[in-house]
């Protein structure tokens, strides 16, 4: 059966949405099989990717349509399962069912075998479609901005999923998103991150313009500006969650039906390129003297430490945005 990751945060604005588009399409682009699910009535899914979807969520959870009949093909080997301001009116309709908290997991045994992974983008509060992705979800994965009020309500979220899942088992991974190197505020916050949740908290995601205008485009930022700095740092978090979570290219599940038809990428996106597995260096780290890893994504190669978080970044072509 294929993991399933909620991407959850109870604050909104901090790159929720960002995350789920290019950790999956970098997991696409490696060859695993991925379903997107948008449990969020905004629906900024399909519009980060371009799609303009003929069926939704509310199709599948309150008419009782199967998932396989109502996705849509996003990008090879990547399906989303879109929203709308539908699901505004399913909430309540849910919350009646005696099974109201397992509503979307039951809903997924179908297809769960057919994807490697399957994502679900939440909302920023705590609702009743949120409650339902944790209770499928065999994975949390917590972007959060370096800011107190975000770490605030990080600390209550894990709260909740100690309470929905029984203990924090399931928590993978927290993201630190919108990261600034140049401000005090967020340099001291992100260590403050890793003396409290240690190993959990990845690289920082930084600040960077690319990411907000790859999703008005509909773009990836792979197809965006592969060379920028978020492609870079989301190409790290690809590989770090491929190797945490063991999911890799090598077996191909069997494929989901025929959705609807792919949408075509613009002609001029330049090939993007996320390989590698986290292979090991024989160099070692300069900080930590542990021994170094490297991954590559476009014209890039990383050099990364998961010790002492040390991260350096090669350019092969081109200019750093």
């Amino acid at each position: 059966m294929g993991r399933i990751i909620a991407v959850t945060n109870l604050k909104g604005g901090i790159g929720k949405t960002t995350t789920v588009v290019n950790l999956s399409a970098g997991l696409a682009l490696r060859g695993a099989h991925v379903l997107l699910i948008d449990v969020d009535a905004q629906g900024n899914l399909a519009m980060a990717l371009g799609v303009k979807p003929r069926r939704t969520i509310y199709e599948v959870l309150v008419d009782g349509a199967a998932v396989v009949d109502c996705i849509s093909s996003a990008r090879p080997n990547l399906d989303l399962l879109a929203a709308d301001a539908s699901l505004l009116t399913a909430q309540p309709e849910i919350a009646r069912r005696p099974d109201w908290a397992r509503v979307l997991e039951k809903a997924l045994l179908p297809v769960r075998s057919r994807y490697d992974v399957i994502i679900i983008d939440c909302g920023g509060s705590l609702t009743v479609l949120n409650l339902n992705a944790l209770n499928a979800a065999t994975d949390v994965l917590v972007p959060t901005t370096t800011e107190p009020f975000s770490l605030k309500g990080l600390e209550m979220l894990i709260q909740q999923i100690r309470q929905v899942k029984g203990g924090t088992g399931a928590l993978r991974a927290i993201v630190p998103t919108m990261y600034d190197a140049r401000t005090r505020q967020s340099v001291e916050l992100l260590e403050s991150l890793r003396v409290r949740y240690g190993d959990l908290v990845l690289p920082p995601i930084r600040v960077n313009v690319r990411l907000s205008e790859c999703s008005a485009q509909g773009q990836t930022i792979y197809e965006y500006d592969p060379r920028s700095r978020g492609a870079i740092d989301y190409a790290q978090l690809v590989e770090q969650m491929s190797e945490r979570m063991s999911i890799g290219s090598a077996a191909a599940r069997p494929s989901p039906a025929p959705p609807q038809a792919a949408q075509p990428r613009p002609a001029s996106a330049e090939p993007p390129l996320v390989t590698g597995a986290g292979s090991m260096l024989s160099a070692s780290c300069p900080n930590c003297g542990r021994p170094l890893q490297r991954a590559t994504v476009a014209s890039y190669r990383v050099t990364y430490c998961d010790h002492c978080k040390y991260r350096h970044q090669d350019l092969a072509a081109g200019g750093r945005r």
